[in-house]
């Protein structure tokens, strides 16, 4: 999505959004022990606010309002994805607890995938139903 269109949709859709920086962290993701940067956003939308909190490699620029959207539409589309396996989560555990160290990865997936999922349906709630969707598709993910 182009950054004047996302631009656009949030000016019409009165939506507001500012990042700020938090102190660096280092990645407990795929990318284990290289630093990232931590950002919260704050937007606003008639009288609705909501934080939600991004990750990043370090890099010389700092994030885009598109770039923050870009990432929270990715976590959305994955959660969406993953939902017809989150009841099954008992499961998969008992079976990966016998293979040993796969299952404190399996634990720390689990976790990760959980703060995105409630941050996923937060910015849902906040947005509403058909803005939501209407994010997702001009990103050209359909849920």
């Amino acid at each position: 999505m182009q950054r004047v269109t996302i631009e656009s949709f949030m000016n019409r859709h009165g939506i507001s959004m500012q990042l700020m920086k938090m102190d660096s962290v280092q990645s407990k993701g795929w990318d284990r022990g290289k630093p990232v940067e931590r950002y919260r956003c704050q937007m606003r939308k008639l009288g609705k606010k909501i934080d939600v909190y991004v990750e990043a490699p370090c890099r010389e620029r700092s994030l885009s309002v598109c770039d923050v959207l870009s990432m929270l539409v990715l976590d959305a589309s994955g959660c969406e994805m993953f939902k017809d396996y989150y009841g099954r989560r008992d499961e998969f555990q008992q079976i990966l607890s016998e293979l040993g160290p796969a299952h404190d990865q399996f634990d720390e997936f689990w976790l990760e995938y959980e703060s995105r999922r409630r941050q996923s349906l937060k910015l849902k709630s906040f947005l509403g139903g058909s803005l939501y969707h209407t994010l997702m598709e001009r990103y050209g993910v359909s849920n």
